[in-house]
């Protein structure tokens, strides 16, 4: 086979991408979801725990994200993003939903999916800098809000909480929050500009 030349040339062979990975996911290959889940476990807990933080359910949220991959790979479209920000957007979102339901609230405001940098030894080097660009673009887009926008963008995304709770919290209208949503979500739109074309 292929391997026993780059063995005797003492090559190691090139890891498969996380695209190739998917591809075996519909041909339900286990192997491609342990080398995904080794490559994501810790990125995903992390951002589990940025919005739940609780062990356990971050945990469970982990979990069924990754069963939910290997029963519907084909959520995952190439053409629309990396592989590495679909699928944090995908453990972001549950972690939100999993929040959700266990404050018993109603809906919150519709996410874009923008996603905060983090960090993970196990991403590859394109990986991380993909996401570092990301990170640093979100970083810079929020920066440009004023304290209030920001706030209202950290209750909405990160929290959890719902329109009318962040109202309440900050003491404003609710159609006061639904606007800064909005502005703040166009301005992140522009701090993001052509990295949808690049990914």
């Amino acid at each position: 086979m292929l391997q026993t030349p780059n063995r005797t040339l003492g090559l190691m062979p090139n890891p498969a991408t996380d695209a190739e990975l998917v591809v075996r996911l519909h041909r339900h290959d286990e192997t491609a979801l342990s080398e995904l889940y080794d490559r994501y476990i810790h990125a995903a807990y992390g951002l589990c725990m940025r919005v739940l933080e609780d062990p356990e359910a971050a945990q469970e949220v982990v979990q069924d994200a990754f069963l939910k991959l290997w029963n519907r790979p084909e959520l995952y479209d190439p053409a629309r993003a990396s592989f590495a920000a679909f699928f944090m957007t995908l453990i972001r979102n549950m972690a939100i939903d999993h929040l959700r339901k266990r404050r018993n609230e109603g809906s919150i405001y519709d996410e874009e999916g923008e996603l905060l940098p983090f960090s993970d030894p196990g991403l590859t080097l394109q990986d991380r800098a993909e996401l570092q660009d990301l990170g640093g673009r979100l970083r810079q887009g929020l920066s440009q809000l004023s304290a209030a926008h920001q706030e209202t963008v950290e209750r909405a995304f990160f929290k959890g909480e719902s329109r009318e709770d962040i109202a309440t919290a900050m003491q404003v209208p609710l159609g006061t929050v639904k606007s800064r949503l909005k502005y703040a979500l166009d301005k992140l739109r522009l701090a993001l500009k052509g990295l949808r074309d690049e990914l």
